[in-house]
């Protein structure tokens, strides 16, 4: 696994958000992967899982792009 972004790297990855905001999403896929690996979810429930800070710029599947 990648190390995590630290706080220059995720003010320009997302910079509509809020520093907190940007922490959170940064955890999320992490919590997620942890609970995959010692068996508390599955692959169906992280795909259908939406981080709590969707990115503009990477739709979610099915949505349409302007």
């Amino acid at each position: 696994m990648q190390p995590p972004l630290n706080s220059e790297e995720l003010e320009r990855l997302y910079p509509h958000l809020h520093p907190d905001e940007r922490n959170e999403l940064e955890g999320w896929p992490r919590g997620w992967t942890t609970k995959m690996f010692i068996g508390e979810a599955t692959q169906e429930e992280y795909d259908g899982a939406i981080p709590p800070y969707p990115d503009p710029d990477h739709p979610e599947i099915g949505e349409e792009e302007d």
